[in-house]
């Protein structure tokens, strides 16, 4: 290998050393600016145009309202109640969606203000696979 091709790997090694420390260097500096990118403002525009949406029941004809966002139905059928469904409601609409959070359980799950209060509880958990959104 000549001297000036040594002399232009030399370069071009510096260059980019030094152009991905300023990457890196923006990136920290964006981030700790707490900056969102278009995807997260994205899902934020997205989570907001659902609130206050309505929410049916789907193919199953009810749906399960739970008093958290998971399916707790370990002491189902045994005399301790202790497990987290509510009712199972078969009105539609079911309610209005408050807020999207994900659960335990790695679903989405619409926590709702009920259109019919169910067993004296004007809120509620409904998965989001098991309610269609009324447009």
């Amino acid at each position: 290998m000549d001297a000036k091709t040594k002399k232009y790997l030399l370069i071009g090694t510096i260059a980019t050393v030094v152009l991905s420390g300023a990457g890196y260097g923006a990136y920290r500096y964006f981030k700790k600016k707490g900056y969102t990118t278009s995807s997260s403002k994205q899902k934020e525009k997205e989570e907001e145009k659902l609130l206050t949406k309505t929410v049916s029941y789907g193919a199953e004809g009810y749906a399960n309202v739970r008093s958290s966002p998971k399916v707790d139905n370990e002491n189902w059928g045994r005399f301790d109640f202790s497990h987290n469904l509510i009712k199972k409601v078969n009105t539609n609409p079911v309610g209005s969606i408050l807020e999207r959070v994900k659960g335990e359980d790695g679903y989405y799950w619409y926590k709702i203000s009920l259109t019919v209060p169910v067993n004296g509880k004007n809120e509620g958990y409904v998965r989001e696979d098991a309610v269609i959104i009324d447009e």
